[in-house]
C-alpha cells in the first residue's frame, strides 16, 4: 500500500497556501512567490543525467535513495510552420500497470513521486532551455521557454498517483506561478476508471477543470488482446472503460485523446481497425496512432508504414479524426513507451516502507 507523501516545500503549493504557512496574507508573500516559481535559477533537484539527439532532450532528476525521474522536452512543429516544446512528465518511478509493451511497465511501481518532485520537472526543463536560447525576462508568460504544453505520459500511471497529480496541476496552474493553463495539460491514463471519476468530480466542483486534457491507452480492439497487453482490462474491461468516458464532463468542444500503440500481428489489422471504429463511435475524440517503439530485449514488432497507413484510412473510412504520431527520441530511449531504467529494478527490490510509499505489484 502507498502512504501519502507530507507536502512541506513551497514547489508542492499555491501562493495562498504558500501564505497560509508562513501565517501571512498572499498579496504580502506575492512578489517572493513568484521569485520562487518564475526567476530562481538554482535547481530544484539535481539533473543526474541529460541526453539530446535531434532537438529531443532526455534528462533525469535525482529523487533520493538512488532512484531518479525521467522527463523528455520534446519539438513540436504544426502544418502552418509554429514551432513550441512539449514537456513529457513523469509522475512515478515505475509503475505497477504491468503493459507488456512499456519499457516502464516492466520495471514494476518502485514509489510514487511528491507533487514537488512533479512540479520540479517543469522548472529544470525551463533552465534548460534557458541554456539553449534567449528569452526576454519581462513580460513572463508560461511559455517564453518554447514549453508550451506538459503531458503527463512519462514513468508511471498517473491516476494512480491521484491526490499528487491532481496537487501538481493546481501548483502548475496557479497564475502567481508557472501559470500553465488547464488547456494545456494532459493527463494520460491506461483506463484507470477510480481516477477518471475522480477527475469527474473535480470538474464537477470546478468548472474550468474541465479544460483539462484527458488521452487514453487503448491499444486493442477487444478484450482477449487487451487484457493480454494490459492487465488493468482484466478488471476494467473495455465497456466499463467506453462507460467512464461516455459519463465523463467534457466540454463543448472538448475531444478524448485515444491512444493506440500499434504492435506487428497483434493489433494491427482492418479488423481491429473496424473493432476501434465500433468503440470510439459513441465518444468525442481523436484516435492518435503509435508505431511502437522498440525496447530492451523486445518482445513486439513495430507495424509497418503501410500497416498503419492502411489501418489510418480505415478509420478515416469509418469517420474517425485520427492522426498519426510522428515518432521522436527513440535513440535517446525517451519515445513512448521507452522510459525507465533498468538498473532502478535492482534498486527496487530494495525498497522498503518510506514516506513516499511501498512497491507493490498490479
Amino acid at each position: 500500500m502507498l502512504t501519502d507523501v507530507p507536502q512541506r516545500l513551497p514547489l508542492a503549493m499555491t501562493l495562498a497556501e504558500y501564505a497560509a504557512a508562513r501565517a501571512s496574507h498572499p498579496q504580502a508573500l506575492r512578489r517572493e512567490y513568484v521569485k520562487l516559481f518564475r526567476d530562481s535559477d538554482a535547481s530544484p533537484l539535481p539533473v543526474t543525467r541529460s541526453e539530446e539527439h535531434g532537438g529531443v532532450v532526455k534528462f533525469c532528476l535525482d529523487v533520493g535513495g538512488g532512484l531518479e525521474t525521467e522527463s523528455v522536452i520534446i519539438p513540436m512543429d504544426s502544418y502552418r510552420g509554429s514551432q513550441w516544446h512539449t514537456l513529457c512528465v513523469s509522475t512515478q518511478v515505475g509503475c505497477r500497470m504491468g503493459c507488456t509493451f512499456c519499457e516502464t511497465g516492466r520495471m514494476g511501481l518502485v514509489r510514487n513521486l511528491s507533487a514537488e518532485e512533479i512540479v520540479a520537472q517543469r522548472i529544470v526543463a525551463r533552465q534548460i532551455r534557458h541554456e539553449r536560447i534567449k528569452t526576454p525576462t519581462r513580460p513572463y508568460s508560461y511559455y517564453r521557454d518554447g514549453i508550451r504544453n506538459i503531458v503527463f505520459m512519462g514513468m508511471g500511471e498517473p491516476l494512480d498517483n491521484f491526490d499528487h497529480l491532481v496537487r501538481a496541476i493546481r501548483v502548475l496552474n496557479e497564475p502567481n506561478g508557472v501559470s500553465v493553463p488547464l488547456t494545456q495539460m494532459t493527463v494520460s491514463t491506461v483506463g484507470r476508471v477510480d481516477g477518471l471519476r475522480q477527475l469527474a468530480e473535480i470538474v464537477r466542483r470546478e468548472p474550468t477543470w474541465a479544460n483539462l486534457r484527458i488521452a487514453v491507452s487503448l491499444n486493442a480492439s477487444n478484450d482477449s488482446v487487451r487484457s493480454q497487453i494490459m492487465p488493468i482490462n482484466k478488471s476494467t474491461p473495455l465497456s466499463e472503460l467506453q462507460r467512464a468516458l461516455l459519463e465523463y464532463p467534457l466540454p463543448r468542444r472538448g475531444l478524448f485523446l485515444i491512444e493506440y500503440v500499434m504492435l506487428a500481428g497483434i493489433n494491427d489489422s482492418l479488423e481491429d481497425a473496424d473493432a476501434v471504429a465500433e468503440w470510439c463511435r459513441p465518444l468525442r475524440c481523436v484516435v492518435n496512432l503509435i508505431p511502437y517503439n522498440p525496447q530492451r530485449d523486445a518482445a513486439y514488432a513495430t507495424s509497418d508504414d503501410d500497416s498503419v497507413l492502411r489501418f489510418l484510412r480505415r478509420l478515416r473510412a469509418h469517420g474517425i479524426f485520427v492522426k498519426r504520431r510522428v515518432t521522436q527520441g527513440r535513440d535517446l530511449m525517451g519515445a513512448c513507451g521507452q522510459l525507465g531504467n533498468p538498473a532502478l529494478r535492482r534498486v527496487r527490490k530494495t525498497i522498503a516502507n518510506t514516506d513516499h510509499g511501498v512497491a507493490s505489484e498490479p
